[in-house]
């Protein structure tokens, strides 16, 4: 993870590696192994086969174990992947968006798929406990900033970690202690470029 003395930890870097990245040579390889997986493909596409990806209805089964496919903005996904493709899925656009760019009908295919929820309430896409206490316990070790913090945070995951916010929204002390260090870290870059300018020639 890189690091920058004004910015500090680069947070999608963070993030990214708590992912399993697998690279496939071609769309077949990579179909197959979905399908090994157990896996349907739900492809994006726009043709008049494919169905609104819309927020969860009453008497909806439960979403099936998934590997979603997004295309690039102009051209979509591949004629192999259209072909193999269990469901095509397009997302409802109203006003005058003509299309959206590949990161953000990613984000927001995701986003509609984990608001679902399966017959017990909870949220699609939760992993198998072994997988979710193995993920947890490397991520905790990479948290701990210390021995005691080490052994404080791998006590907490082996009792199923932490409970998760029911609500994300934060109260107001601590969005005012978040606004003040953004200011200072807004200054320290304004000094360090001005610094940095200072030392360039003429």
């Amino acid at each position: 993870v890189s690091y920058d003395p004004l910015l500090g930890v680069r947070r999608s870097q963070l993030y990214a590696a708590r992912l399993d990245v697998r690279v496939f040579r071609t769309a077949s390889e990579c179909i197959a192994a979905a399908k090994a997986d157990g896996r349907q493909l739900w492809v994006t596409d726009l043709s008049q086969e494919a169905a609104p990806l819309c927020a969860h209805a009453a008497g909806e089964p439960a979403l099936p174990r998934l590997a979603v496919v997004v295309g690039s903005e102009g051209a979509g996904v591949s004629k192999t992947m259209l072909a193999a493709a269990d469901r095509r899925v397009f997302l409802p656009m109203c006003g005058f968006t003509e299309s959206l760019n590949v990161s953000v009908a990613a984000a927001l295919v995701l986003q509609r798929l984990l608001d679902r929820r399966d017959a017990s309430g909870a949220p699609f896409g939760a992993l198998p406990a072994a997988e979710a206490a193995a993920l947890r316990a490397r991520w905790y070790a990479d948290l701990a900033r210390s021995e005691e913090q080490l052994q404080l945070f791998l006590e907490l995951a082996t009792r199923g970690g932490a409970e998760p916010y029911l609500d994300t929204r934060r109260p107001e002390a601590f969005r005012e202690e978040q606004r003040a260090g953004g200011k200072r870290t807004a200054a320290r870059r304004r000094a360090f470029e001005g610094e940095a300018g200072g030392e360039q020639g003429p």
